[in-house]
């Protein structure tokens, strides 16, 4: 099963849950991340962490499970 735009998803580590906002390679306005050392399948959440504050990040889709609830 591959992840998409608006899925909820969690690290396999563990962690909050996260909206999936973009993936690398399929939104081309992501495509600046890739001078970060990003690439193309890498996936950009969004989600609020412990003190109730947004935070964006951008995870390997491979340390990623879809969150079913």
């Amino acid at each position: 099963m591959s992840i998409e735009k608006g899925d909820i998803v969690i690290l396999k580590s563990g962690g909050p849950r996260m909206t999936v906002t973009g993936i690398i390679g399929k939104d081309k306005n992501l495509d600046i991340l890739k001078i970060n050392g990003f690439e193309d399948g890498d996936i950009t959440v969004e989600y609020f962490d412990d003190s109730n504050t947004l935070v964006r990040n951008t995870f390997k889709q491979s340390s990623l499970n879809i969150k079913k609830d």
